[in-house]
């Protein structure tokens, strides 16, 4: 794999696995994870290193592309395109660790697969040097039979205060417990990591409350911006872009097979105003969302005084990015007929991942709409809200 590659370059390799996961996709529901062979083809193609620091071997390019890769993998399959996702944002946040964690996770290389749970479902313990991490329910973390170095979200016990931190736990020193099943989303393999007494430096851990406003230890020795972002600004963009590409692709198999798709009574349906009517409703929604989306892509290149505003805007789109994904989902599932739910249909398929992934909390719109009304109305964030 080069060293460095454009844009462009990296498009052209995503573009020719695109239509490889997409004939896999249903091997990653039956299995309840993507197959090793894509998680392997990902790290080749580049995927890992788009965000990731050039002098450990990474592109550092930037959220745009981030966002074009997973809506071209999405457009065949979300399962693989929310793994893809999630190694982008992983390597994304490592750059943001202590340097000693940097150095120790690419130590051999750039093409480190990682998977987290950031839930503080696991108790870290205060010890001398570091601290010591227990935890049976480190769930929801996907992609996690492939990866070689886990991070996981707990709650310190023996500071000052408790804290919310993310540990990073190399190899060999944690377990996994198959606790996936589900409707949806079957081929993330999002399950459960399992921690016992391990213990992790202080080089190895990183406090939310310095990666919230983008002031981790990492972006002192990274020099590019991009290492120095407010979290919120493109956490969800990790889990947005996976249903919008999804409900592109449905969106396509949709047109595709209603050209010569006809109706009990011998009718093309294409020719149905109604259909006509609320195709054209509905592809409004999918470009909507993605302007929106776009524009969340960029929102952080403004002003200091700037940020808190752009930043509320942002937490809002992503909130209605995910709504305008699932309403669309929801007809082009109904304009497909009983057809649209043999389970040979790609379109119920993206009915249930895209319900399954607005669930995520990054996306929530109470949560979401509320921080921006505050904002709005001069009210300031709320303390009690940790991500924002």
């Amino acid at each position: 794999m080069p060293q460095t590659a454009t844009a462009s370059e990296l498009m052209e390799r995503v573009r020719a696995l695109a239509p490889v996961f997409g004939k896999r996709a249903a091997a990653g529901e039956e299995a309840r994870q993507i197959p090793p062979e894509s998680a392997r083809d990902m790290l080749e193609a580049g995927v890992a290193r788009i965000l990731m620091p050039k002098r450990f071997g990474g592109y550092e390019l930037d959220f745009d592309t981030w966002l074009d890769v997973v809506l071209e993998l999405a457009r065949t399959d979300a399962s693989h395109a929310w793994c893809a996702s999630l190694f982008v944002h992983h390597a994304h946040l490592i750059a943001q660790f202590p340097e000693e964690c940097q150095q120790a996770v690419w130590k051999d290389g750039p093409d480190v697969p990682i998977a987290a749970s950031f839930a503080p479902r696991a108790l870290a313990v205060r010890a001398a040097g570091g601290y010591r991490v227990s935890g049976k329910d480190s769930s929801f973390s996907s992609g996690v039979g492939h990866a070689a170095w886990v991070m996981v979200g707990a709650m310190t016990q023996g500071d000052e205060t408790p804290e919310w931190k993310f540990f990073m736990i190399p190899p060999g020193q944690f377990a996994i417990r198959d606790t996936w099943q589900t409707a949806a989303m079957r081929g993330t393999g999002s399950n459960t990591i399992v921690t016992d007494d391990v213990f992790v430096p202080d080089s190895r851990v990183l406090s939310l409350a310095d990666l919230r406003p983008g002031k981790g230890p990492g972006g002192a020795v990274n020099a590019n911006p991009l290492y120095r972002v407010p979290f919120f600004f493109y956490a969800p963009l990790t889990f947005t872009a996976p249903m919008l590409g999804a409900v592109q692709g449905a969106y396509t198999a949709f047109v595709d097979g209603t050209k010569t798709r006809r109706a009990v009574d011998g009718s093309l349906v294409a020719e149905k105003t109604g259909v006509q009517v609320r195709l054209a409703r509905t592809a409004a929604d999918i470009d909507a969302a993605g302007l929106l989306l776009r524009r969340t892509a960029r929102a952080h290149e403004v002003a200091a005084n700037e940020i808190e505003a752009s930043l509320a805007r942002s937490i809002r789109d992503f909130s209605r990015v995910s709504e305008l994904s699932v309403s669309a989902a929801d007809e082009l599932l109904a304009m497909s007929g009983t057809a649209g739910f043999a389970s040979s249909s790609p379109i119920q398929r993206v009915w249930r991942d895209v319900h399954f992934a607005a669930s995520h909390i990054s996306v929530n719109p109470e949560l979401n709409y509320a921080h921006y009304g505050r904002i709005e109305f001069g009210l300031g964030r709320d303390p009690a809200r940790p991500f924002f």
